[in-house]
């Protein structure tokens, strides 16, 4: 008992710590982790085997199986240089290795050892019956018969053993067989090659599974042998008939595609791909999946058939490719007769099984991609059969084919993705020809969409002309049903990334698109109103798209310019006078030849002038009042006055707030487009007037102040804004212009709201906002219980007794108290609406905040680089901002804008010099810094703290720049901030002192180092 808990120990010890210590002696690792090949011995082997050398084949041989192709190369080459280096070994050495080592070794499953096996004998044949002929010099008795026989007697797979060694030993002799077909020692003498034949014939016959394996080494073998030799073998094939299957179509075409001029048998078929033997060729390709039972009849295997294509494929495949390299027109005119004939009659017809189909796909997509550079092979591939079948199966999810018909449809994809050339001749096919006009719609993909991404300026022409019919009643469609795809079409090619002409814009693939898409939206008469209202969202989204890419405002503009709609009789003269009026100005902004001092500030002033005629063309009232506004502007940026900038930039300011309000996603990225050209502009009564309404109640009397409107209409309109917008919106989805919000996930909400960094003041306010629910709830339960003479369950204990049950009212009693209740919810009702309309005004202003900081951060980003001074002022108003707002989101932004503005000004800060620091207004900075430590004073929560505090060293660093007396009256502001804090007089974060010590310590270590610097230097 003790022997066997003793012996159990070292058992495992054993087997735990031997892989461990063998790997650290033979294999140690390497710093990256890989294994490092230790130096093999390569002296010749013994014919006499001592325990070193039995220790020195096993490991030899145990690395041949490795499944590391390093070691297993390493491995070959010490066996080979073992048995043939220098004299070589003796015959019964080689012999041994032959009969016990390494022919055997085929037969064996292991790891890798057929491929490291069959590497050792390729080079052994080579050497013994190859050009060296060792053979016939040093081995007289080691015949080419005697070694195949070897091959034959270790691998037989004769007698009752289990199926698995039955099958490795067939894999064995068909590796073997390899080895004789690669050493290219078969062909020299034909006798051998014939034997070779039909053995590889025999092994082909035992099991359905060997035979494409086994007419594939004959394809290998044709590569090397002479016209004579593959005349006969092909004669051979033909009277086995072994030319009617997949093996022998694939052996015919690789000798003749070798051997063009070669006699070839004339039965069954001179050339499988001509054109007299098509109608044999589909049954045997077909054919791949069935097995000869024992009474030699056909049964088709179930459940068996393989997603791997047959070899087959390959050299049709490779026999197309080499005609079209010569000639596409003529590879075309052969290839188009064979693919209907066999593939899409054979593979695709109506009795063809699901296999077959499945088949068929794969063999579409590697025609697909192996024909991609060749448009005309490309274009037979969509056939009709094939055509039919992949709509079908690609519509919904149930059917049997439809993740190979979906995986077709992303080959295709891909295919035009790596050859954007393509995409003309794949639409025709999919929207044409075998195809259908509304492709995605009809197989429940985004097809279609996604390849009109693929479009470029050499191929948009060819693809407007594939989905802009000059004939509508071609497109199978309805009119309406026609209108609303192409719409969709060109809202996708209005999308799509593509370089634009330098020499014409509106050349671009955007360009083109939204030329047209405008056009069949506002000019088509042939358009009903209900798909042009359709259209024109598409077009205003589109336009929403281009503004983001200011090398596509030419093509928005020339869109705009090539609306010819005509006015009717009852629409406003005035007003279609005003809108002239504009398009003369437009086409005035867009003259080249303008000053191009002004180039971008007239291209920015362009984009707003398109904007409010499309918004004319849309019908929105308040385009007139826009066209005035603009007006003033173009005359203000075309006047002599334009220098100084006199009055533009507050027209400009008070025009962009207008535009911000609205519920557009369009007006919207026009507005920052604008901004961003006019920020150098900006005077500090227009940044007055753009920080103002940060300051307004989040209330309807905010609201009111905001917008100075009483119409409800516009309010409602404002509230349905977008909070932040959504920049990353799934093109496929952006259907409307419209910005739709989720005040629940903004945060923007009453119940949401938080005072910035102070979670308490949500708390409180939360439930101030409960109490003030129940008390509600409260007084309509004890309105009702006065009118109905009634009381809540929770009150039967203070309820007084009645024995009065109502029954007994009288009509007019109950007249009486249905009036009463009816008035009751009256005023419910109307005290709902008023808590709404106080939730709707509050979005609204938060929304028209939101905006408001996109404008500044613009300014910040441009005008803190430029270290413009007036960008200081934008710091004040978005603290205020922080401190008063109840939407938490609203804080957060603003207090990234002033980090924003800190990072922005560390970089710029950098370039300062003499002539910028005299440009600063020292004094104002000096007012602004002390209005920045006041208002430290006036929130103690850590995130405002953190937010001035960044605010308040920015100012700090270009006054220490400036000169030592601001630098001074710097360091005593900060010291006076810090005495009232230890007198109790204010509360200031920690923080706020804390990073003034810490920037304080980073630039004493850097004038330290710069100071060390220049002394080394000198010295």
């Amino acid at each position: 008992m003790g022997g066997k808990r003793k012996r159990a120990p070292k058992e495992s010890s054993h087997a735990e710590a031997q892989p461990s210590q063998k790997r650290t002696k033979n294999a140690p690792e390497t710093p990256n982790g890989t294994t490092k090949a230790k130096k093999l011995d390569k002296s010749p082997f013994t014919e006499q085997l001592t325990v070193q050398e039995r220790k020195r084949e096993l490991e030899l041989y145990e690395l041949l199986g490795s499944e590391d192709a390093a070691e297993r190369l390493q491995a070959a080459d010490a066996i080979v240089s073992g048995l043939l280096g220098g004299e070589g070994v003796s015959e019964p050495v080689l012999l041994r290795h032959l009969n016990n080592r390494l022919f055997r070794g085929l037969a064996s499953g292991r790891n890798a050892s057929r491929l490291g096996f069959s590497l050792v004998l390729t080079e052994i044949l080579g050497q013994l019956f190859g050009e060296k002929d060792l053979a016939s010099e040093k081995y007289p008795e080691l015949t080419f018969d005697k070694v195949l026989g070897i091959l034959i007697e270790k691998t037989q797979a004769g007698g009752n053993v289990p199926g698995q060694e039955e099958r490795d030993r067939y894999f064995g002799q068909l590796f073997g067989i390899e080895c004789f077909v690669r050493s290219g020692i078969l062909f020299s003498d034909k006798r051998r090659w014939l034997a070779m034949l039909d053995l590889v014939l025999g092994l082909g016959q035992k099991k359905s599974w060997l035979k494409s394996q086994c007419g594939f080494v004959i394809v290998q073998a044709i590569s090397q042998m002479k016209k004579k030799l593959a005349e006969k073998t092909l004669q051979k094939l033909a009277e086995e008939g072994y030319a009617k299957t997949p093996e022998g179509v694939g052996i015919w075409i690789a000798a003749l595609d070798r051997f063009p001029d070669m006699d070839v048998p004339v039965q069954p078929w001179k050339n499988p791909l001509a054109a007299a033997s098509l109608q044999a060729l589909p049954p045997v390709l077909k054919d791949s999946g069935k097995e000869k039972n024992e009474q030699g009849g056909q049964k088709l295997k179930q459940g068996n058939w393989s997603a791997q294509l047959h070899f087959v494929w390959d050299l049709i495949l490779a026999h197309y490719l080499k005609l079209a390299a010569k000639n596409e027109v003529d590879a075309a005119t052969e290839f188009k007769p064979f693919w209907n004939r066999v593939v899409d009659e054979g593979f695709f017809s109506k009795t063809s099984s699901d296999t077959q189909k499945f088949s068929g796909f794969m063999i579409f997509q590697k025609m697909l991609e192996g024909t991609a550079e060749y448009p005309q092979l490309v274009a037979i591939l969509f056939s009709k059969n094939l055509m039919a079948c992949l709509i079908n199966q690609s519509a919904r999810e149930d059917r049997y084919l439809h993740r190979a018909a979906l995986k077709s449809l992303k080959g295709t994809e891909t295919a035009v993705e790596k050859h954007p050339a393509l995409l003309p001749t794949v639409l025709r096919q999919l929207l044409s020809e075998h195809g259908v006009y509304n492709f995605d719609q009809k197989t429940s993909t985004k097809t279609v969409d996604k390849l009109l991404q693929q479009t470029r300026n050499s191929t948009v022409k060819a693809v407007l002309k594939l989905v802009n019919l000059k004939d509508a009643s071609k497109s199978g469609l309805e009119m309406d049903a026609y209108y609303q795809t192409l719409g969709n079409y060109l809202f996708r090619l209005s999308s799509a990334l593509s370089d634009p002409d330098e020499t014409n814009p509106t050349k671009s693939v955007p360009g083109t698109a939204i030329h047209l898409l405008t056009e069949l939206a506002y000019s088509n008469e042939a358009v009903s109103l209900s798909i042009k209202e359709a259209l024109r969202t598409k077009c205003t989204a589109a336009f929403s798209k281009l503004c983001r890419r200011p090398e596509d405002f030419g093509s928005l503009c020339a869109a705009i310019l090539s609306i010819e709609a005509k006015r009717g009789e009852d629409d406003d003269e005035a007003a279609w006078a005003a809108m002239v009026q504009a398009y003369e100005r437009l086409k005035e902004l867009l003259d080249p030849a303008a000053s191009e001092e002004t180039a971008a500030q007239r291209q920015a002033l362009a984009l707003l002038h398109a904007v409010g005629i499309l918004q004319f063309y849309n019908e929105d009232p308040d385009s007139i009042e826009l066209f005035d506004e603009l007006e003033e502007c173009y005359n203000k940026l075309t006047g002599a006055d334009f220098a100084e900038g006199e009055g533009t930039s507050e027209f400009l300011v008070e025009i962009l707030l207008a535009m911000v309000a609205r519920p557009s996603s369009l007006m919207r990225q026009v507005s920052q487009q604008v901004f961003e050209a006019f920020t150098s502009l900006i005077s500090a009564d227009a940044l007055k007037l753009l920080t103002e309404p940060l300051t307004a109640e989040e209330s309807a009397k905010g609201q009111q102040a905001l917008f100075s409107t009483e119409d409800e209409d516009m309010a409602d309109a404002e509230a349905s804004d977008a909070e932040d917008g959504s920049d990353g919106e799934d093109e496929e989805e952006l259907d409307s212009d419209v910005e739709i919000v989720d005040l629940e996930d903004a945060g923007s909400d009453a119940d949401d709201a938080s005072d910035a960094g102070s979670e308490g003041g949500a708390k409180d306010k939360a439930t101030a906002q409960a109490n003030m629910d129940q008390e509600a709830l409260d007084a309509l339960d004890n309105a009702l219980a006065e009118v109905l003479q009634s009381h809540r369950l929770d009150q039967d204990a203070d309820a007084p007794s009645s024995d009065d049950d109502g029954s007994d009212m009288s009509d007019s009693e109950m007249l009486a108290v249905d009036q009463k209740l009816a008035e009751i919810f009256r005023h419910r009702a109307k005290t709902t609406s008023k808590k709404k309309e106080r939730k709707d005004a509050k979005e609204t202003v938060v929304n028209f905040k939101h905006r408001v900081l996109d404008l500044l951060a613009i300014l910040v980003k441009k005008e803190v680089a430029a270290l413009n001074p007036l960008a200081f002022d934008v710091l004040l108003p978005l603290l205020e901002l922080v401190r008063n707002t109840t939407a938490k989101p609203l804080a957060n932004k603003a207090s990234e804008i002033v980090a924003t503005f800190a990072k922005t000004l560390k970089k710029a800060r950098g370039g300062l010099d003499q002539k910028t620091a005299a440009s600063f207004d020292t004094d104002a900075l000096m007012e602004l810094l002390g209005a920045l430590h006041d208002e430290a004073t006036k929130d103690p929560s850590h995130a405002f703290g953190r937010t001035v505090s960044t605010a308040s060293l920015a100012v700090a660093s270009i006054l220490c720049a400036v000169g030592r007396p601001q630098r001074e009256a710097v360091f005593q502001l900060y010291a006076q901030s810090q005495m009232k804090l230890y007198e109790g007089k204010v509360k200031i974060q920690q923080a706020f002192f804390l990073d003034w010590l810490n920037w304080c310590q980073g630039h004493a270590s850097t004038a330290a180092a710069q100071e060390g610097t220049a002394a080394m230097e000198k010295d």
